[in-house]
């Protein structure tokens, strides 16, 4: 119903602004059309809007999706809605709709949604909170994996989970136990549950089946969460091979067409930012010239896509004999090594600025797993699971983990691994434009600055 409304409100200010205001006295009309026409426009726009979302189940899902992701599919929405509502009309007749209309609506569409999305959101979680509309789980298992989901479960209430108690044993300890999976159809009902998560270790695994008869004729959802699931962190997908499921632990996200697109938009966004801000490469270094000599650039071997390597340049921000005696370390925070002109350089990232002809070759793209040096990268890979997995794309100037605050010497590669490969599993153009626009947020407010 929000939705609706706000793409009704977005045609009739089209309307308004288009025939009565600033825009009239620039684009003149013969003649004033009446609001009626454009009000019925707008219905038949807001009701096809929100039956292409039913179809993509945007209203189906049951946990909460953050805003930024919405703003993807408010996009896409408006756009298609609008493309079909313009194909119908091209064969009514009775009436000629300005062109003009149809294109502010779509600019008043796209906020007015955002808003009313974000208005649905915050209501949304007040009334999670108040325990209206959440669902109630129960969780079943007994290893490392049930207790881990026990902890993330714990305290979900505002987004949509509501962890009521364990069947049988409780995988934490003094967690409560709602009683036996065999009683699992009386449970149902003494505790409203609306879904069980199914973590089982390997002794368990064999018990499945117990579980599963046990809610035979209920509306209890059964969740699964494999056992394999723990050695991997990529996004499982479900297939059919054979006529059998099949789960997809590790699969390619950055192929075909996507690659292409992202590796165009990597070269062309490089070439201009390298031609249009030439004046300021040419101003950083003689600043850095002036305030601690040569060599203007510091060059670093990193590792890249596919574990190559290559030589990362920056503009150099630190004093010439900053690893002579500690060799190869991280910097910190008020880094005693940094120069004068190189905190100024940092602050606002401009000693990045020569990553961008790393870009342009090939070597990194703008978006992707930050670079590190391969004397790091032997060492986390004896102990970080999945670490590799981050070189299957390209390394890149800014990242998810950076943009979430994961970045330098203050947080654990651990964390940051774990951004880095939700990226590589998850990744899109649009998760790439989200990216980019915050750090440019960041940038602008210092926000992770070393």
């Amino acid at each position: 119903m929000l939705d609706f409304f706000a793409v009704l409100v977005a045609s009739l200010t089209a309307f308004y602004v288009r025939f009565f205001g600033p825009v009239y006295e620039v684009f003149h009309s013969y003649w004033v059309p009446s609001a009626i026409e454009y009000l019925s426009f707008g219905a038949i726009l807001g009701l096809t809007y929100v039956l292409i979302g039913w179809s993509y189940q945007h209203y189906m899902t049951e946990a909460a999706v953050p805003l930024d992701q919405e703003i993807a599919r408010i996009i896409r929405g408006s756009v298609l809605a609008m493309g079909v509502v313009m194909a119908g009309i091209f064969f009514y007749r009775e009436f000629s709709y300005s062109r003009l209309v149809f294109l502010l609506t779509v600019a008043f569409m796209i906020p007015l949604l955002i808003v009313a999305r974000a208005v649905y959101q915050r209501l949304r979680r007040s009334l999670f909170k108040r325990g209206i509309g959440v669902q109630r789980i129960a969780v079943w298992g007994s290893g490392t994996e049930a207790a881990r989901l026990w902890n993330n479960l714990e305290g979900q209430r505002a987004k949509g989970f509501d962890l009521v108690g364990a069947l049988g044993p409780s995988p934490v300890e003094g967690g409560p136990s709602l009683g036996d999976v065999s009683a699992l159809r009386a449970l149902w009902i003494e505790h409203e549950l609306d879904a069980v998560m199914l973590a089982p270790s390997l002794e368990d695994e064999a018990k499945i089946s117990d579980v599963a008869r046990a809610a035979e004729g209920t509306p209890l959802e059964l969740l699964y969460v494999p056992i394999a699931v723990d050695v991997t962190r990529s996004r499982v997908q479900v297939s059919e091979i054979g006529g059998r499921p099949v789960l997809k632990l590790k699969t390619l996200t950055m192929v075909g067409w996507g690659y292409v697109t992202k590796r165009i938009l990597d070269f062309a966004f490089s070439a201009l930012v390298l031609i249009i801000f030439s004046w300021v490469y040419a101003l950083v270094a003689l600043a850095v010239y002036f305030d601690s000599g040569r060599p203007l650039f510091y060059r670093q071997r990193r590792v890249g896509m596919d574990g190559k390597e290559f030589d990362m340049i920056k503009f150099r921000s630190m004093r010439t004999d900053a690893e002579k005696k500690t060799g190869a370390v991280w910097a910190v925070r008020g880094d005693p090594r940094v120069t004068r002109i190189g905190k100024f350089l940092r602050r606002w990232s401009l000693d990045e600025i020569p990553q961008f002809w790393s870009v342009l070759r090939g070597d990194m793209s703008l978006v992707g797993p930050r670079p590190e040096r391969p004397e790091f990268v032997d060492k986390f890979a004896e102990h970080i699971p999945n670490y590799l997995d981050r070189h299957r794309v390209k390394a890149g100037l800014t990242g998810w983990a950076v943009v979430n605050g994961f970045r330098g010497s203050d947080t654990t590669i651990e964390e940051r691994t774990a951004y880095d490969l939700y990226y590589v599993e998850n990744w899109s153009l649009w998760l790439d434009l989200r990216i980019l626009l915050r750090t440019a947020a960041a940038v602008i407010s210092g926000k992770g600055a070393m």
